[in-house]
């Protein structure tokens, strides 16, 4: 029964979202026993290790942690200010993107169910990682350490919540934006631009993290030894590295970001008053972090040029993007306005999520001056936005050949099928061979022919009696060649049992030929079919 089978999926789902954010404490847990028993032979309260670890597991979700230091940190420091009370804020998403990953995971199975019983499974889901984000919560609490309870009951199961409904609307690609598109009424010649747009957004995202990714481990590798020294100035033992190494791996996402934010050009702060920008640094007093040694204290005259980095990561993107998503058709060239659209929404997209990270990457790490730290999420998301935007235009501009002119203000074709040129021609890396037969099929075809099939998105309640599809119409019969690269031959534009209504043929992408327009037969000419 469909009401039995919501239930089981959504107490299943509700057991392993659980069961996922139970592993996360216990891989933290682990970590604080071995240093606990081997480093301080198992002496004192065990449960001081439960807190930090539940401390750990929800810094890495997002929640802050109160603190309140002791009368002998005071003494140890001999500061008054030592002891006044600050928030740690500053995200350790290592350990967050453990959950959201698994949740993915998750996800990818309930997206083969229903859309009720995949609703109801994700809500139970997320409800789950929440109520056990507050159980650990209320545990953690204490005199020196306490972690907020509402955000502790909220952002981990907004984590899982994430990680399972990005997991769905991927399993269905863009069927999604059909059915928005269809609901708001908006034409189906602007969805190809708004596709590309999408994922010319979220790749030029990840092109520049991973610019971000490649400039700190530079960093690190340049300047190895000041991290050993750092290392070895705080004396931990063998146990205590590993630990050492294992808070840095959870601390990874946020260097990540904030190599992105240097390389886009705000840079980042650590503390108030500081700058870690390519144009220039000002630090005062740091962490003892090996993982900070990666900063270079003095700005060298090269680093302006890094900014280029991102514009040069957007290009590439933009050429796969040209090439794949926009290598048009002679049924659906690609006119100027959608290169515009695409570069302009994947900028856009690409800068609001580098804002984001930048937001979710800043935070408290310390008391007083320490209190700001981390990029401006503002910055950081209007100049990602410029120059993923401009790459992206570059890049789609460079990556076809055949590029028509622009006339009187007129939306002329840029490039038609089979002229748009290889990834290797473009780099100089072989003969073009560019003919349309051996090209791949364009993956927006597949897309633009699920438009018809919008409602298979959500199915039936119960997932077992779907309507099927409605017959196509006559019209787009076999005459629908129309939308091939090469003319119906005379003798095979035959329509059988009932030509198709002047005017009704569709190509490729649904496009209708001109109205009026007679087939071969009708006329009683060997003219070959207008490819329109």
């Amino acid at each position: 029964m469909p009401a039995v089978r919501r239930v089981w999926a959504g107490i299943g789902q509700a057991v392993e979202s659980a069961a996922i954010a139970a592993a996360g404490i216990v891989l933290c847990a682990l970590v604080c026993v071995a240093v606990w028993g081997i480093d301080q032979g198992f002496g004192g309260d065990p449960l001081v290790q439960w807190r930090i670890a539940a401390d750990a597991w929800l810094l890495g979700h997002g929640v802050d942690i109160g603190i309140t230091p002791g009368r002998e940190t005071v003494l140890a420091v001999g500061l008054e200010e030592a002891g006044r009370s600050w928030v740690l804020s500053a995200g350790a998403w290592g350990i967050g993107l453990i959950t959201f990953w698994l949740h993915w995971r998750s996800g990818g199975r309930l997206a083969t169910l229903p859309l009720l019983d995949t609703s109801i499974a994700i809500l139970l889901g997320a409800v789950a990682t929440g109520t056990i984000g507050l159980l650990v919560g209320s545990s953690a609490q204490h005199g020196v350490a306490s972690p907020d309870l509402a955000q502790a009951a909220v952002l981990p199961a907004l984590v899982a919540l994430l990680g399972m409904g990005a997991a769905v609307l991927a399993a269905h690609k863009h069927r999604w934006l059909l059915a928005i598109a269809a609901a708001l009424t908006v034409e189906e010649r602007w969805l190809r631009s708004i596709r590309a747009a999408f994922r010319a957004g979220f790749a030029g995202l990840v092109g520049v993290l991973g610019v971000g990714a490649g400039l700190v481990g530079l960093g690190l590798l340049l300047r190895f030894t000041d991290g050993l020294l750092l290392l070895e100035s705080l004396g931990v033992t063998a146990v205590g590295v590993i630990a050492i190494f294992l808070v840095q791996l959870a601390l990874a996402p946020t260097a990540i970001v904030w190599g992105a934010s240097w390389a886009v050009g705000p840079g980042f702060m650590i503390g108030q008053g500081s700058s870690v920008s390519p144009l220039g640094t000002d630090l005062g007093p740091v962490p003892a972090l090996p993982l900070l040694a990666a900063i270079d204290p003095e700005a060298q005259p090269w680093m302006a040029a890094v900014v280029v980095l991102p514009v040069l990561a957007a290009v590439l993107v933009g050429v796969f993007v040209r090439q794949s998503l926009l290598a048009g058709s002679a049924a659906r060239p690609v006119h100027w306005w959608e290169l515009a659209i695409t570069a302009v929404g994947g900028g856009v997209l690409a800068g609001a999520l580098l804002g984001i990270a930048a937001m979710l990457s800043a935070g408290a790490i310390g008391p007083g001056r320490l209190a700001v730290t981390g990029p401006d999420a503002v910055l950081v998301a209007a100049w990602g936005a410029l120059e993923v935007g401009v790459g992206l235009l570059i890049g789609m501009l460079a990556g076809g050949k055949g590029v028509g002119a622009l006339a009187g203000g007129f939306a002329l074709p840029l490039a038609a099928e089979g002229e748009g040129s290889r990834i290797r021609d473009f780099f100089g890396f072989g003969g073009g061979g560019g003919a349309a037969a051996d090209r791949e099929p364009d993956e927006s075809d597949e897309d633009d022919a699920e438009a018809g099939a919008v409602g298979e998105v959500v199915g039936d309640d119960d997932g077992d009696d779907r309507d099927d599809a409605s017959p196509p119409a006559e019209s787009a019969a076999p005459t629908a060649a129309a939308g091939s690269d090469e003319a119906a031959a005379p003798g095979e534009a035959a329509a059988p049992d009932g030509a198709a209504a002047p005017g009704g043929a569709t190509g490729d992408h649904g496009g209708p030929t001109a109205v009026g327009a007679a087939s071969p037969e009708a006329s009683g000419t060997d003219s070959p079919r207008d490819p329109r």
